[in-house]
């Protein structure tokens, strides 16, 4: 195909793939509606017999036996089931699906809730079970109808929120958004922060840092983007800064894809204090000047606590002209001194479930102990092999080789930029020029036996539109041995530590060489960035 045709039959095929996930999510939806439609009929008529008959658990017992007897391969008409079709129908007593278009706006006087029955309708059962079970009221289960339907909630993220009390946590912090930010932009920012966040997930002790509570935080990550919400993308911890000569580094960093906006987190041990504000304004200024993109919006703080007092906050943001949140944060909290002694030993516990094994054992335990049993007799050494010069020299050949010459290629998108590239390998006592020298460097045995970080060097020599200024881009990626695993690391990147970490049987894969291959990239072209950032165009 000819490149104009080419461009044209790529843009039908995207049309035409739309067009088809669209039919498909019609037709999941077309399925849903009439499964809704069916329990809520059934629901309906439980719950009228039960007001005019005083039908009772026996007669719903039998009514699912006989409904099971003439569709045996239709599931979900168990007894418990059938007790939610009911409360469904109660939860929801003019179902909107079961109207016509023209009867839905004759009958319903009310236009919410029109909104939250049509959102009801788009929820798979599994969720109308989890709200059913757990909220009470229509006020609470019409809040996380919206919010799944706007979120994309799975079941599990659902009783997740519910659990964490959302509803009474979302837009409850402090902050000075409605004078800092345009009014369009105001409620949906409030709306996106809450207080308190829960990290009940992680446990400190009375004598932990905030660098143990940011450590156990970025452990977590995937948890705290879930307890953040929707929207929040990780951009990394301890983010440098450099202004006046001095270096400050940030806690954490988040990008919100709705907001656009960078959001800058700040972690406290203990109680809030007022000063926390000016430091915050400080950072927020440096992300401003630094990250903001041409079409970001102006960077976000949310100063989180052990504790908040309201009042002094509320004080402190008073006369901040920039978008400022304090909120609390919980967490699970280690068992007090005291109370230890009083509680059984780990040893104590074990003993005594051994003995309640043997003294009543099914046959699913006495498998459980066979299947325990046998991974504790795996010999660790067998996981976890040592470092030998056939495993070295196979990683070599077969990863990281081919990751050197991978990232040697790339560099050529920069060379039309930069006067020049080179590339050096180093380790103690010894410096390598080019890929062939390396090579020979690790089939001698000898070599490898002497070595623990292995650094390849590569750098962009004079950015050829800088003006009066010189620029030049450089970046380190050490190869790490260790005892039983290798690690992959840039040196200015993430506080240094390991983009990948394996044990030395497992091969750097091709997936795994893409993935050092792009975060170099990206670390270069933030470079890059930068310095066209400190070029005047003027000169350029």
């Amino acid at each position: 195909m000819a490149g104009k045709e080419l461009l044209s039959y790529g843009v039908i095929l995207h049309q035409l793939k739309e067009k088809i996930k669209a039919a498909q999510t019609r037709a999941v939806l077309a399925v849903n509606n009439e499964l809704l439609k069916v329990y809520w009929e059934i629901g309906n008529v439980i719950s009228e017999q039960e007001k005019e008959s005083g039908w009772g658990g026996k007669v719903i017992e039998k009514l699912a036996t006989d409904l099971k007897m003439e569709f045996s391969n239709m599931k979900g008409l168990s007894p418990r089931n059938l007790r939610y079709m009911r409360d469904f129908a109660l939860a929801y007593p003019t179902f909107l699906i079961l109207q016509q278009p023209a009867a839905i706006l004759e009958d319903t006087n009310n236009q919410l809730d029109t909104i939250l029955q049509q959102a009801a309708a788009k929820l798979p059962w599994g969720h109308h079970q989890v709200l059913l079970t757990k909220l009470k009221t229509t006020e609470e289960r019409s809040f996380y109808i919206l919010k799944t339907i706007e979120n994309g909630w799975s079941r599990s993220v659902l009783e997740h929120q519910l659990e964490s009390g959302l509803h009474k946590t979302q837009g409850a912090l402090i902050n000075n958004f409605n004078k800092t930010l345009p009014a369009y932009q105001s409620d949906l920012t409030q709306q996106i922060f809450k207080d308190p966040y829960n990290f009940d997930f992680i446990m400190l002790g009375e004598q932990a840092k905030e660098r143990d509570l940011e450590n156990a935080l970025t452990t977590h990550v995937t948890k705290v983007l879930l307890e953040l919400g929707v929207g929040f993308a990780f951009m990394g911890r301890q983010k440098r800064f450099e202004a006046g000569g001095r270096e400050f580094f940030i806690d954490l960093l988040f990008y919100h894809t709705k907001l656009r906006r960078h959001i800058i987190i700040e972690l406290k041990i203990g109680e809030f204090e007022p000063e926390y504000v000016s430091k915050m304004n400080l950072y927020l200024g440096l992300a401003d000047d630094q990250l903001k993109g041409e079409h970001d919006g102006p960077s976000i703080g949310l100063i989180l606590c052990k504790t908040n007092n309201k009042i002094v906050a509320e004080y402190a943001l008073r006369d901040t002209s920039k978008p400022i949140g304090i909120a609390e944060y919980k967490i699970a909290e280690r068992l007090p001194e005291n109370i230890k002694g009083e509680l059984p030993s780990i040893e104590e516990i074990e003993q005594r479930v051994d003995e309640e094994i043997k003294e009543a054992q099914s046959p699913l335990d006495a498998r459980l102990q066979i299947i325990k049993q046998k991974i504790k007799n795996i010999n660790k050494e067998e996981i976890q092999t040592p470092a030998t010069f056939e495993l070295l020299s196979q990683l070599y050949k077969n990863g990281l080789q081919k990751l050197y010459t991978e990232l040697i290629e790339q560099m050529k998108e920069f060379k039309e930029d930069f006067y020049s590239t080179s590339f050096n390998w180093n380790c103690p006592n010894k410096h390598f020029n080019d890929l062939e020298q390396v090579d020979e460097f690790w089939k001698v045995e000898e070599n490898l036996n002497s070595i623990f970080d292995f650094t390849f060097n590569l750098r962009l020599n004079g950015f050829k539109k800088a003006g009066t200024e010189h620029s030049d881009v450089s970046q380190t990626l050490t190869f790490r041995i260790d005892t039983y695993f290798y690690s992959l690391t840039i040196v200015n990147y993430n506080n240094q530590a390991p983009i990948l970490k394996k044990l030395y049987h497992q091969q750097l894969s091709p997936s795994d060489r893409k993935e050092i291959s792009d975060v170099l990239m990206t670390v270069i072209m933030d470079d890059i960035e930068r310095i066209l950032e400190r070029i005047n165009p003027e000169k350029i």
